[in-house]
C-alpha cells in the first residue's frame, strides 16, 4: 500500500531525529571513553563514575582533566571541541524534550527551554537535524583525532 504524503514527511523527520540522537550519543560516548582512558579508570568503575555524569558535568570534568594532562596546544583543541559538543547538547535537549509534529513544515518541534521558559516553534527540522548529525559525526572524528593525537605518529598509520 503506498504511503500518504504525511507518512512520507513524517518518516523523514523520524529518521532525522533518530540519526541526530544516534550521532550525539556516539560523540558523547567518545568523550566518556577517552576521559576514562586519560585518568586510567578501571573498567569496573566506568559506569558508576563516568556514565553517571550528565552532559554538562561530563564536559566540565573532561575539559579540566585534559587541560591538566595534555600539552597546551592539544588541551586547547580538546577544550574547543568539547565546547562545540556542549553547545550541541542544547539542540539535543530540544530534540529529546520537544513536542513534535513530524509532518508539518518539514518537521516541526515546539520547545520550552529551561533557561528562559519562552515557548518556541522550529520548522524544517528534518533537514536541520540531518545537517546536525553530519556535524556531530565530523565532531566525533575530530575529538578522536585530538584525544589520540599525542599517541599517533606517521608510522602508526
Amino acid at each position: 500500500m503506498p504511503k500518504s504524503k504525511w507518512e512520507i514527511l513524517s518518516d523523514k523527520t523520524y529518521r532525522a531525529i533518530g540519526r541526530f540522537i544516534f550521532e550525539f550519543s556516539q560523540a558523547e560516548y567518545t568523550i566518556r571513553h577517552y576521559l576514562a582512558e586519560e585518568i586510567k579508570l578501571d573498567e569496573k568503575h566506568f559506569a558508576p563514575v563516568v556514565e553517571s555524569y550528565d552532559v554538562g558535568v561530563l564536559c566540565t570534568v573532561a575539559k579540566q582533566v585534559f587541560l591538566s594532562t595534555r600539552d597546551e596546544k592539544n588541551a586547547a583543541r580538546i577544550e574547543m571541541l568539547i565546547n562545540k559538543f556542549s553547545k550541541m547538547s542544547h539542540e539535543r535537549n530540544r530534540v529529546a524534550h520537544g513536542l513534535w509534529v513530524p509532518f508539518k513544515d518539514g518537521g516541526t518541534v515546539h520547545h520550552v527551554p529551561r533557561g528562559n521558559l519562552k515557548p518556541a516553534r522550529f520548522s524544517e527540522q528534518a533537514k536541520g537535524l540531518e545537517m546536525g548529525a553530519d556535524e556531530l559525526r565530523e565532531l566525533r572524528a575530530q575529538l578522536e583525532e585530538a584525544f589520540l593525537g599525542p599517541y599517533l605518529t606517521t608510522q602508526n598509520y
